[in-house]
């Protein structure tokens, strides 16, 4: 029975430049905050507190929220429903800064046949809406909407390594509830009136996810097309890029038994394919892995990866052109001794950023380089791991230069037959920009779990943070103290 508290200070509650005055209540029911009861049994999984339902791509996925949910899985059938709140109602004080919000609910449900991994059918809808009636005095600026997604999505085995799936989404979304009338009588606004409320702030649109991939016990290839319509409103979701055409092409390679694995991607992207805006861009985006275990002891990864954006407009004045490269690589050691065994990994990376510059003509670089390497001791005959670490950042701009270091010390030591373990990391920083004396940054964390029995466990932890400010902020200084406290009973 996964019991978790982890609660925030009010300033993180909302994107405010002021703490809106509110209720014991209001505050425990922020979704910013993670306080959740999530009892199952057999088949059965409930929801108590804050949760985030992620069903699809077009459904819903990355808005949390706090209220009551179920998950059911009886077989091969499916079905889950979530209700709550996804922001409290803040009222607007223009003299203290804060533009207001309306209260939002989302009802999220989900119902299919199938598995996983085979053959499966769902059919997603998620409905949210902000509460007019929250507030007495409305946000000037802030218009109360309201939507819902609704997609059919198959995955279908074509053969034992060969799935095709697709996902088709519409939406229905009403920028404002208080707009004007529809200007129009058509079918499709009575389908749709059908839903909620429709006036001329609606869209009506669609979108479509779909995938073929080819998956052997060597290799694998895939290929994705997506199309995301523009008035399209994935309403479980805070943005998304609408009016865009994506291809993407993907594979993987294993040899020698796993020691050799490759995967990638590569694909275009193109906007604007209704003339929604003035230009159209097209992307071009790849990204390749590679990873090698060249010896017992011995392995290496990279990876690289490239990003390309242009318009399609000629004149220097409106052109947009930008190129990004990153490559890493990482090299990592592992040897055994008979009483202790010694892992060492280190990264080094690479980042190049070009842009275009309208004045100059000219492209504008942008570097950055970072260092990473750890050393860990792990006793063998000693229930004892000690590990420092190091970082090392440098970012090279037009505008200003910046380097940042960061060392750091941890230990963790297992008492009473490994049930009682507690943990201590220390760590320092330093940030210098160019022009500035360095800011400092010390930070201890010290934990400690205990199972009280094979099915209950006890978590404490606690962190102190120093940060001390250059000649930036000159004299500033923050100190920071956190708690942090759990208990987890499994059944």
């Amino acid at each position: 029975m996964p019991f978790s508290v982890d609660i925030t200070n009010q300033s993180t509650a909302y994107h405010l430049p002021s703490l809106p005055e509110e209720r014991f209540i209001d505050y425990v029911q922020s979704p910013r905050n993670n306080i959740s009861f999530n009892p199952s049994y057999k088949w059965v999984q409930g929801y108590l507190g804050t949760q985030t339902p992620g069903f699809s791509a077009l459904t819903t996925g990355d808005i949390p929220i706090f209220g009551v949910g179920v998950d059911m899985t009886p077989g091969r059938f499916l079905l889950s429903t979530h209700y709550g709140k996804s922001q409290l109602a803040v009222a607007p004080d223009p003299a203290a800064m804060i533009a207001g919000a309306f209260e939002q609910r989302i009802l999220a449900s989900r119902i299919g046949w199938g598995e996983p991994s085979g053959f499966l059918v769902a059919l997603n809808i998620v409905h949210r809406k902000d509460d007019t009636e929250s507030l007495e005095d409305h946000p000037a600026g802030i218009r109360p909407q309201e939507g819902i997604t609704f997609s059919p999505e198959i995955q279908i085995k074509l053969a034992p390594s060969v799935t095709l799936s697709t996902e088709t989404a519409g939406s229905v979304f009403t920028h404002n509830l208080e707009g004007p009338p529809m200007p129009i009588d058509h079918q499709v606004v009575r389908v749709a009136e059908s839903l909620l409320p429709v006036n001329g702030s609606s869209n009506v649109d669609f979108s479509n996810i779909s995938s073929l991939k080819w998956q052997g016990t060597r290799a694998g290839l895939g290929a994705e097309f997506r199309y995301i319509g523009p008035g399209f409103e994935p309403v479980g979701f805070r943005a998304v890029e609408r009016d865009v055409i994506d291809y993407n092409l993907t594979g993987n390679l294993n040899l020698l038994d796993n020691k050799l694995m490759i995967n990638g991607s590569a694909g275009i992207r193109e906007n604007n394919l209704q003339s929604t805006t003035a230009e159209s861009t097209t992307r071009f985006i790849a990204n390749v892995n590679l990873f090698t275990q060249i010896t017992e002891s011995f392995n290496l990864a990279s990876n690289y990866s490239n990003f390309g954006f242009n318009n399609n407009v000629v004149f220097d004045t409106l052109r947009v052109e930008m190129i990004q490269n990153m490559f890493s690589i990482t090299p990592g050691y592992q040897l055994t001794g008979e009483n202790i065994s010694h892992v060492i990994s280190t990264t080094a990376s690479v980042q190049l950023f070009d842009e275009f510059n309208l004045a100059t003509g000219d492209f504008i670089n942008t570097q950055s380089t970072s260092f990473n390497a750890s050393y860990n001791l792990v006793f063998i005959n000693l229930p004892l791991n000690l590990g420092v670490m190091g970082m090392y950042l440098q970012n090279e701009t037009p505008v200003m230069d910046l380097d940042m270091y960061h060392v750091g010390f941890t230990a963790r030591y297992r008492f009473l037959e490994d049930r009682l373990t507690p943990s201590l990391m220390v760590s320092h920083s330093g940030i210098n920009r160019e022009g500035f004396t360095t800011d400092h940054r010390w930070r201890a964390n010290l934990r400690t779990s205990f199972e009280v029995r094979p099915s209950l466990e006890l978590r404490l932890g606690y962190t102190y943070s120093n940060y001390q400010y250059g000649s930036v902020r000159a004299n500033a200084i923050t100190h920071e103290h956190r708690m942090q406290l759990s208990l987890s009973q499994r059944f």
